[in-house]
């Protein structure tokens, strides 16, 4: 009997340990499988992110390219603009002007001077100088600039007019016209100009003269609320004084 009881046991146990032993097995596989699994995903994840990344810093390259690309068209038109017969100085200052229409001053004040080491006599790289120095604050700057441009040519209206606003911002209102209105007499059609001289006129109290030139802003830039408003409020102030006059 004892013997066969050690057999039942021994019998037992060689069960137990067989029927346990691909459990154990496959605890022993399965967290290398998933360490596995979970090193390709995070290989896919990481190739995924560097893909988009390159395809990312290659679209900006493409967009970056882009900017600095002047066509033959604007080359030409910036030949007529800026006065130049030179293509490498028109390319400089288009690039210039379009620099400050987005108010990227540091690139636009670095192809302006670009263009004055290639000419020295392009006076609108100097207007784009001044220009710079002028929203920087710099008014001394900015008017020595605008005085080298109209010595290198005395109908630069750009000049004209920025020495108009320089005037304005320092209340120096009759200087301010002179320069508003020579700039005028050679392009009536630069709505900034127009609101310039007005609000000048505003400022010493010619409020016919004001309404005028605020008026023909407005209808230069129909969508300028402010000089609409302003044009406003010259011809009310107009209309008061006129009264005011009469009464006396």
């Amino acid at each position: 009997m004892l013997e066969i009881g050690i057999i039942v046991c021994v019998a037992l146990i060689l069960f137990v340990l067989l029927r346990h032993f691909p459990q154990t097995k496959d605890r022993a596989i399965m967290p290398q499988e998933r360490r596995s699994n979970m090193k390709v995903a995070f290989l896919e994840n990481l190739w995924r992110k560097r893909r988009k990344k390159t395809e990312e810093d290659i679209k900006k390259s493409l967009l970056s390219g882009q900017e600095e690309i002047v066509t033959p068209a604007e080359v030409e038109t910036a030949k007529k603009s800026f006065w130049t017969v030179d293509p490498a100085v028109a390319k400089l200052l288009h690039e210039a002007d379009e620099a400050l229409r987005a108010s990227n001053f540091d690139v636009a004040e670095k192809k302006a001077l670009q263009a004055i080491s290639h000419d020295k006599k392009a006076d609108q790289a100097y207007v784009f100088v001044a220009r710079v120095a002028f929203e920087r604050n710099e008014y001394n700057d900015a008017t020595e600039a605008c005085l080298t441009a109209l010595r290198l040519n005395d109908e630069n209206a750009y000049a004209l007019a920025l020495l108009g606003e320089i005037n304005l911002v320092h209340e120096k209102y009759s200087l301010a016209i002179t320069y508003f209105q020579k700039a005028i007499n050679l392009d009536r059609n630069q709505a900034e100009w127009q609101a310039g001289l007005g609000k000048c006129y505003l400022m010493v109290r010619q409020f016919a003269k004001a309404a005028k030139a605020l008026r023909r802003a407005a209808m230069l830039d129909i969508e300028n609320k402010e000089y609409h408003r302003l044009a406003d409020e010259a011809e009310e102030k107009q209309k008061t004084h006129s009264q005011v006059l009469r009464l006396r």
